[in-house]
């Protein structure tokens, strides 16, 4: 089997709580509480999740826009977390990420051109800026913009529009990687699908990898090869996309699916509701941290943090109900 592009183990990220004259740390939010997951390279990991449970602050941390607390982020065997800053800055030619927020992630004052341009100076793309130039207009015309664009300003274009610079400006350096932070969400329907499509032909043509964030099921079915589901900084479960979605085994999945409309009226499908709020990640509840929402809850879950079983080959949930030895117990 190939080695994976990129290999994530028992990664964490905690950010302190501070109070008093003397800012002392009295706490910690899990943001990211554990996470373990591989990626081959030319394949699609969608991450979804509701709204606070770590799918951004992971897509961070993995590129140390974020310093993860603990565990291990291997991209093509090289350890990333013990990088020093000289080698962090060549590997970020190979991982680039695309922001959620179309509008706030370009600078006003600055032109096209001179924004996506600055990816290629920075890593010493191109001969001189002539060249540059050229390249910025061909990258423009890639991701579907007029080579006008150039000497034009944010504020002159759509919020698809300004996503496709966001894009042009993450594939200049040629990575490898891409982590997508939820990138169509702020977009219209009809903008996202061309956004999408976009993304699929660069990656055919490009050879490129994606961490796809995204609350939407929907896109992420899409889009994704495999799909991690996540709850208050935990992978719950983890499979293709074609297991997932034929077989969604953790109960909190089965709750995503349920709340996913269906386009044929005559289908009847029901409808998971979850009660209770997300728990405060500052203070997750102790076994199980779904339990406190779960209508399968069993007297272990309150108790004991659930394994990782594999239902099938790829297809690892964690559980107490697929545990053997729990349910031998009860």
């Amino acid at each position: 089997m190939n080695t994976p592009l990129l290999e994530v183990g028992e990664l964490k990220t905690y950010f302190p709580i501070k109070s008093g004259l003397l800012q002392r740390t009295n706490g910690y939010v899990k943001a990211v509480d554990g996470i373990t997951f591989s990626l081959n390279e030319g394949d699609t990991l969608g991450l979804v999740g509701e709204s606070g449970c770590g799918k951004s602050t992971t897509g961070r941390s993995i590129l140390r826009l974020i310093e993860p607390t603990s565990g291990s982020i291997k991209y093509n065997g090289s350890e990333v977390t013990t990088m020093d800053k000289g080698t962090l800055r060549k590997l970020r030619k190979d991982m680039q990420i695309v922001f959620q927020d179309p509008y706030a992630s370009l600078n006003p004052r600055i032109q096209i051109g001179s924004i996506i341009e600055e990816a290629l100076s920075t890593h010493n793309i191109g001969q001189n800026a002539k060249e540059r130039k050229e390249m910025v207009m061909d990258l423009l015309e890639k991701v579907g913009l007029n080579r006008t664009a150039y000497e034009r300003y944010p504020h002159e274009f759509s919020g698809g529009q300004r996503q496709r610079i966001g894009i042009a400006r993450a594939i200049a350096v040629n990575p490898k990687l891409i982590i997508a932070d939820e990138p169509v969400s702020a977009l219209d329907v009809s903008i996202q699908a061309q956004i999408l499509n976009l993304f699929q032909d660069l990656q055919e043509q490009m050879g490129l990898t994606y961490i796809f964030i995204a609350h939407d099921l929907s896109v992420v079915k899409h889009i994704s090869d495999k799909i991690g589901v996540m709850y208050l900084g935990r992978m719950v479960e983890f499979a293709s996309k074609d297991d997932l979605f034929s077989n969604p085994s953790h109960p909190y999945t089965q709750a995503l699916m349920s709340a996913v409309p269906v386009p044929d009226p005559t289908v009847k499908k029901e409808r998971i509701i979850l009660t209770g709020d997300v728990p405060n990640p500052s203070n997750p509840p102790s076994g199980c941290t779904f339990h406190t929402r779960c209508s399968s809850c069993m007297d272990i879950c309150t108790k004991i943090a659930p394994r990782s079983i594999e239902l099938s080959p790829g297809h690892v949930v964690s559980c107490h109900l697929y545990d053997p030895e729990n349910m031998q117990k009860t």
